[in-house]
């Protein structure tokens, strides 16, 4: 069952083309963007509140965007399309299922 998932997911990201992931940081704000256009529900999770799922927005480029307070490190994944998804992100660590998650770090 994994593996068909990982495989669904390989597929949807190949047929949706090139998948940017970026960040910027505005006072104690960081604001992701993620520009997967093919996506029709996409959904963020943080360790801030025990990875609850916010739904993400999608603007008016159609990139998909939420904001999270910046003041301190957190872990972060995304759900795309009822899939768990992670971005090339800078630093990543192994939860504790097997996976792996995205690690915002505040610049000082």
């Amino acid at each position: 069952m994994k593996t068909w998932v990982l495989l669904t997911t390989a597929l949807f990201l190949w047929v949706s083309g090139c998948v940017t992931h970026y960040y910027k940081i505005q006072q104690n704000t960081v604001t992701f963007y993620l520009e997967l256009q093919a996506a029709q529900r996409v959904y963020f999770a943080h360790s801030i509140d025990n990875y609850r799922l916010h739904m993400v927005k999608k603007s008016k480029s159609g990139a998909w965007e939420i904001s999270v307070p910046s003041d301190f490190e957190f872990n972060y994944f995304y759900v795309v399309d009822g899939a768990v998804y992670l971005p090339l992100c800078e630093f990543k660590e192994i939860d504790d299922f097997g996976s792996e998650n995205c690690i915002f770090v505040p610049k000082p």
